[in-house]
């Protein structure tokens, strides 16, 4: 272990003569193990205060959140590596009677950005009136000073640099109404700005939000595993009190025992300043494929084979550019190189991918139990070079599988990139191109229908790692995918059927639903089914817009069919039936951005006239047939789409068509 952490140093542009033998002590530590000792960490004068922003906050919480919620599940496998710990002690470290102090070389962001996630941990935990757990996370925020100590600074874990140190102090010691008022100046209404000129403080405010929001809801992309659970019964008041408790705890276990950074402790005779400033002057931000880079190229020097040649023949192309660069439509935000190794491995094993535990992931995918999978490295490089031209035509870098340059298409309108191992495993399996289409439209379907129906896409990211783990035991194929289906019959999963399909399209607000580019998406379908056989197969323009024909603030322009006219916030019966068929699929279409904000709320003879001059959308022709464009129509209007979409995001095979339509 001690190999890897040098190695990682040194990827990391740090120098080696740095962390010599004679040097340093490495090791993995949880962020418990670090904590729980009574110590001191005193953040030097000439490290930069504490400046962590929303954009490194996010992915921290994100990080704990899921580990959370694999504590809930009790799936944790790996611990999360948080980065490196540098550490110097001071010379009465050893003294008896008073508690040992030890600079922060480097670290000390992260170190203090646990600190305050547990400070605000300790603020829910007392919102919830959980005073037990209260007082043991304040165990990992102050110490019990020793009979020499004379520093009052003693009792906190962590003393930061002078300029952070008041604020921070009040944020360990307070609590948050406290905090809340004492510091009123640097909060704008009951937020903390992004600007602030203190981000311990937004960041404090944002981790109580988030926890907040944890505790009353669950993870932000969990659902129970129950088929048919409906979700947590919070109406007993004793049941909602054990389990937001249990959330709360999930959160302090998933920070304390499941996060670990790799602490580095100096020699006393290392010069701390020189060494922080090396550490921070040169480095680039290490990715988990260049781990799983070096541990392959290891183990292939010690089978003996010619690793240059292996490198040029199997790996060179995935340090182009192009796989270095953030995959566009997936989270967390990453290079596409690590999510295609996460859904290579998804694909191949059919188990869940810890993104964020993926190097770990790996090894022990390549050597499970300390058996090599491989006969040799070649093996290993050819599996990925067998997946990696799928991922590239469903990233749409290539179209030599026009099936999954369509298929990834579609996944990236809708921002579903967790069904892409159950595509590498469509298209790795020797399935024919009309079968591998068929799959791919059932799972595409399926998309479509559950959210038009307005059903929870919460829990997919589950259902698709369900649905490839199926294939890896059964195989992929459609019959498979088909009998898959029909064994979910719970909200969070099922196939919505033909008639519930229908009467969506005619009364559900799809714009909300289905908002943005999904939007888009459906009403292209629509087009494409609304043409027939003769019609010009004209692509789809950049820059359409999803365009309300009645308009969403209607006016007077707007008539009732035969009634007096009543503004659409009055209350009135008809004005609310009006507003509930506003974003319907019957009352959208798509029209260039010009001509969408230059008919606006122009009466419907106005706009059937730009639209007759100026598109040229076969979906388009209907309106210029119509004189009006009330309820009546939108309901007509409706009717005749609903029929296309039956057509185009069919149903199970089982399920008999919907006599209605």
């Amino acid at each position: 272990m001690r190999e890897f952490h040098l190695a990682l140093l040194k990827k990391c542009g740090h120098d080696e003569a740095l962390f010599g033998e004679e040097h340093m002590q490495a090791d993995d530590y949880s962020i418990e193990t670090i904590l729980k000792e009574g110590r001191r960490f005193l953040v030097p004068l000439y490290q930069r205060k504490y400046q962590w922003g929303d954009n490194r906050l996010v992915p921290f919480w994100q990080d704990v959140e899921a580990k959370a919620a694999e504590v809930l599940e009790g799936s944790n496998k790996f611990q999360h590596y948080m980065g490196a710990l540098i550490l110097a002690p001071l010379s009465e470290a050893t003294q008896i009677g008073i508690t040992p102090r030890v600079q922060v070389v480097d670290g000390q962001q992260r170190l203090t950005t646990f600190q305050l996630f547990l400070a605000a941990l300790r603020e829910v935990a007392r919102h919830h009136d959980a005073g037990h757990l209260v007082q043991h996370i304040e165990g990992y925020l102050y110490n019990q000073p020793r009979s020499k100590d004379t520093d009052p600074l003693t009792k906190f874990k962590l003393t930061p640099t002078p300029s952070d140190r008041d604020i921070f102090h009040r944020i360990i010691e307070g609590q948050y109404t406290e905090v809340r008022w004492g510091l009123s100046k640097y909060f704008y209404g009951d937020k903390v700005p992004k600007n602030t000129a203190f981000p311990a403080l937004r960041a404090y405010y944002l981790f109580r939000q988030w926890m907040l929001d944890f505790v009353a809801n669950g993870p932000s992309d969990w659902e129970p595993e129950t088929e048919d659970a409906s979700g947590d019964d919070l109406s007993d008041e004793a049941a909602a009190r054990e389990i937001m408790e249990g959330r709360i705890e999930a959160l302090l276990r998933a920070a304390l025992e499941q996060m670990k950074l790799v602490v580095i402790t100096l020699d006393e005779g290392d010069d701390a300043q020189v060494i922080f400033e090396t550490l921070n002057s040169k480095g680039e931000p290490l990715l988990a494929m260049d781990l799983v880079r070096n541990n392959i190229f290891q183990r292939a020097e010690r089978q003996s084979l010619g690793t240059e040649q292996l490198y040029n023949e199997l790996w060179a192309t995935f340090d182009a550019p192009w796989w270095k660069n953030d995959a566009p439509f997936a989270r967390p935000k990453r290079p596409r190189i690590d999510h295609f190794l996460a859904h290579v491995l998804a694909a191949e094993t059919g188990a869940s991918i810890a993104m964020r535990e993926l190097y770990a992931e790996y090894r022990d995918f390549a050597v499970p139990k300390g058996k090599p999978r491989f006969p040799n490295v070649r093996d290993e490089l050819n599996l990925l070079q067998k997946y990696a031209p799928i991922y590239r035509a469903l990233e749409g870098e290539t179209d030599e599988n026009a099936t999954m340059h369509w298929f990834g298409r579609k996944l990236a309108a809708w921002q579903v990139t967790t069904v892409y191992p159950i595509a590498l495993q469509i298209a790795a399996s020797g399935l024919t191109q009309d079968e591998q289409n068929s799959v791919a439209t059932l799972l595409y379907s399926y998309l479509v229908r559950r959210a038009v129906s307005g059903l929870t896409g919460k829990n997919l990211n589950k259902l698709f790692n369900a649905i490839a783990q199926h294939f890896h035991e059964k195989g992929p194929s459609y019959d498979n995918l088909v009998a898959f289906f029909l064994t979910r019959s719970g909200e969070s999963s099922r196939f919505p059927s033909n008639k519930e399909f229908h009467q969506a399209i005619l009364s559900k607000p799809v714009y909300v639903l289905a908002p943005g580019e999904r939007t888009k998406d459906i009403l292209w379908e629509l087009e494409l089914a609304s043409r027939s056989k003769f019609s010009e197969n004209i692509e789809r323009p950049d820059g359409l817009w999803t365009e309300h024909v009645l308009p969403v603030s209607w006016n007077e322009n707007w008539p009732f069919s035969e009634e007096p006219f009543v503004a659409r916030y009055s209350g009135d019966h008809r004005a609310i039936a009006r507003n509930t068929l506003l974003h319907t699929v019957g009352n959208l279409t798509l029209m260039t951005g010009g001509l969408n904000i230059s008919s606006g709320n122009s009466s419907f003879a106005d706009k059937r006239n730009k639209y007759d001059a100026h598109t040229t959308l076969f979906m388009n022709k209907w309106f210029s047939k119509k004189t009006k464009w009330d309820e009546t129509d939108i309901g007509e209007r409706g009717e005749y789409l609903a029929k296309l979409a039956l057509q185009r995001w069919g149903g199970l095979p089982n399920d008999p068509p919907d006599t209605a339509s």
